[in-house]
């Protein structure tokens, strides 16, 4: 979580996506209830690549690079080399 010098909410610094403002919105409610904040937390909506990668769970890739790119938060980081192939592979456990 990133909060700018106007009060700005977002999920980091490298990932503009103003999501509230804490002069008007209880921080902790914004991370526990915003949309996007739930969607970053869940591995399973991960698309494509990162979603059938066995790493979900511990690396998720780069959202801010994935945003970058596609304008999606939850495609694929596509700076990374590790190809998971066409079947989702098994987590590996946290």
């Amino acid at each position: 979580m990133f909060i700018d010098h106007l009060g700005n909410i977002c999920p980091s610094g490298f990932l503009p996506v103003q999501r509230g403002n804490v002069r008007t919105a209880d921080l902790a409610d914004v991370y526990r209830h915003d949309e996007i904040f739930r969607r970053l937390r869940n591995e399973s909506l991960l698309l494509d690549r990162c979603g059938r990668c066995r790493f979900r769970t511990v690396c998720g890739g780069s959202r801010s690079r994935a945003f970058a790119a596609t304008g999606a938060v939850m495609a694929s980081d596509p700076l990374c080399v590790y190809d998971p192939g066409q079947v989702t592979e098994p987590a590996v456990c946290q």
